[in-house]
């Protein structure tokens, strides 16, 4: 049984395998595999964004594992961040995010982290794949697990984040959105106390709207609410809070690729850089030459954070992200979080006294285009981007290489959360990389699939 994707296991609340019945199955077989795999037994910490279907999750989650005989920690409503920080504060021995991040409300999933905060190896994925295979053998009476609350996180959470700072923010007038998510009760507060002027938008999930027209993934949303207010910076997150993009007092969008290259230069300037930054193969050119231009080294992997994770601990480097949002600015392994991405920008507006869309200019970005087929079969070749099956679409890309001439960039890769195959093209044209994209997703689409949608 394949469970586990880039960022754990997800799906449409109500279908496989995000029901109640394979998710109280699921917390089982994590906590028995942890009393296997564990020298030492702790508590699983458990936090959860705002969707409605987080309360069923949560309840067979937590059934599933007190039934292993693992006692639990609940967090409620945090983002995904916090519950690493308490997997490390509290030595914990696991943690789990019941969240779809980004995704919208009919989705859900699990996300499991270790003891120390970071991804869960991929061999203890697989044991847990595996032990899904066999038939629930719960414990007894005397070794079932027990559950409590952790007394006021958000709290505890807001101090820690307020301890990250580097400077104080009074001055500044800043439009937080909240996604409707699980930073609703954290993010305005933070910024308050460390003394920018705050007015907080999407801040009321009610179960239904987390990421609703608002949002990282719903940058329109951010810029409206920043020139409305007059701010001098917007930050948007996403629904669990791993995610930020931000905009100018302009109402210029600044997404993850250019945060990622101002909190660079932020480090450079202040000598605490250690080493480059690591993208990944969506990270833009423009990005890539402006950190060149630089003299910082840059890296890609591929998509997903866990690839940046790894190539990060391998080269003792201490920063790398995606062009969605999501940025790794501590320590390898980690799980980005958006508000102290958005800090260390703050951080160096104030030291520096530039605007937001000053620090950002350093950085042209070209045109990108994607397309999103869809998959008949999420198993065919073409899922696994072996090219020299589906001679059509191989064709199409090399011709396509040959027209942008060394100008631009194609990648075909997999979605690692939902079955389709994803088509970038990026050059110095507009129009060019257009034509591109559409012939490319026409040529996808009639070998395997059908095309749904794209942006």
């Amino acid at each position: 049984m394949k469970l586990f994707g880039t960022d754990g296991v997800r799906g449409k609340f109500g279908y496989e395998p995000i029901t109640p019945q394979t998710v109280l199955k699921l917390g089982w077989a994590i906590g028995t595999v942890f009393r296997e795999q564990m020298a030492e037994l702790g508590e699983v910490i458990i936090g959860k964004d705002t969707r409605v279907s987080g309360y069923v999750m949560e309840s067979a989650l937590t059934s599933g594992l007190l039934s292993s005989g693992v006692n639990i920690a609940l967090l409620g409503p945090i983002p995904t961040p916090a519950v690493s920080y308490f997997c490390r504060s509290t030595g914990a021995m696991a943690g789990i995010v019941i969240s779809a991040s980004h995704n919208p409300v009919q989705d859900n999933g699990l996300k499991v982290l270790n003891s120390d905060g970071g991804k869960l190896p991929a061999a203890i994925e697989r044991g847990i794949e595996e032990m899904m295979n066999q038939s629930i053998r719960v414990v007894s009476s005397e070794l079932l697990g027990k559950a409590r609350r952790i007394d006021n996180p958000v709290e505890l959470y807001v101090g820690h984040l307020c301890a990250c700072a580097t400077q104080p923010l009074n001055g500044l007038r800043i439009v937080v959105d909240c996604a409707n998510g699980a930073s609703y009760r954290i993010a305005p507060n933070v910024l308050s106390q460390l003394g920018a002027e705050v007015v907080a938008v999407a801040d009321k999930p009610n179960g239904f709207n987390i990421n609703l027209d608002c949002g990282s993934t719903n940058a329109e949303f951010i810029k409206s609410c920043t020139l409305k207010y007059q701010a001098d910076v917007g930050i948007a997150l996403d629904g669990d809070g791993d995610r930020v993009v931000m905009v100018d007092a302009e109402g210029n969008l600044v997404n993850g690729d250019q945060i990622l290259y101002v909190i660079a230069m932020a480090r450079k300037r202040t000598g605490i850089l250690n080493g480059g930054v690591v993208g990944t193969q969506l990270s833009n050119m423009g990005l890539a030459d402006a950190l060149s231009e630089n003299s910082i080294p840059f890296e890609r992997v591929e998509v997903g954070d866990r690839y940046i994770s790894k190539r990060l601990e391998e080269r003792s480097w201490s920063l790398g992200g995606e062009e969605c949002g999501h940025i790794l600015n501590g320590e390898a392994g980690l799980p980005g979080d958006g508000l102290i991405a958005a800090l260390e920008v703050l951080a160096e507006m104030i030291s520096t006294d530039k605007s937001l869309h000053e620090l950002a200019q350093g950085v042209k970005l070209v045109p990108q285009v994607s397309q999103n087929v869809y998959m008949k079969d999420r198993n065919a070749p073409i899922s696994k981007l072996i090219l020299d099956q589906w001679p059509e679409t191989s064709r199409a890309v090399d011709k396509a290489q040959a027209e942008l001439n060394g100008n631009g960039r194609i990648l075909l890769r997999a979605s690692g959360t939902e079955p389709v195959i994803r088509i970038l093209v990026e050059g110095i044209d507009r129009n060019t990389i257009n034509q591109i994209a559409n012939q490319l997703a026409e040529v996808v689409r009639e070998e395997s699939g059908r095309v749904v949608s794209g942006n």
